[in-house]
């Protein structure tokens, strides 16, 4: 077991460093703005509250975004305490972050849990509008390997905690 663990850990920071590599100023700038606008979901939840006023007010397609960004962020919150890994640049000091630290733990990533559960339930009250909401969620949650504060299996970890709270939120609907 310990050498399948060591196994993926060894692969999670491989994908990471070819990720971290690749850079082009004009695209820096596009994930700098999406992990900012990606803090705490206030991109989505900023983007629900437009469209709940723009479409008539009606209270689930505000609520049920909201609720589903919170849970996912506090289920994030909460596993860092579980896992407390170390963020990529703590771990490789070659590592140059091209944004502010976080200093919370890595795992798993609340920017990419909270666009998951966001774009998803945005998604399915504004079908015609998923597109745009899916790729917001995908550059927000690949803006932190690209910027360098997570590795790539920690985005992966928190897309499937907003994934699967968007998904109980609008089952029970």
């Amino acid at each position: 077991m310990k050498k399948w663990v060591t196994k993926i850990r060894d692969l999670d920071r491989s994908l990471f460093r070819a990720t971290f590599r690749l850079k082009w100023q004009p695209f820096s700038s596009v994930m700098r703005a999406f992990t900012i606008a990606g803090t705490a979901g206030a991109l989505f939840g900023v983007t629900a509250f437009g469209a709940f006023v723009m479409s008539g007010l009606e209270p689930l397609n505000l609520a049920v975004p909201w609720v589903a960004i919170a849970g996912s962020w506090l289920v994030a919150e909460g596993t860092k305490h579980l896992f407390n890994r170390t963020r990529p640049f703590l771990w490789d000091t070659e590592i140059a972050p091209l944004i502010k630290t976080p200093s919370s733990s890595s795992f798993p990533s609340g920017h990419s849990a909270t666009a998951a559960a966001g774009s998803l339930t945005l998604s399915a009250f504004y079908p015609a509008f998923a597109p745009a909401f899916l790729v917001s969620g995908l550059l927000v949650a690949l803006s932190r390997v690209y910027l360098g504060v997570h590795y790539p299996f920690d985005v992966l970890a928190g897309a499937l905690i907003g994934t699967v709270v968007a998904a109980l939120l609008l089952v029970l609907l």
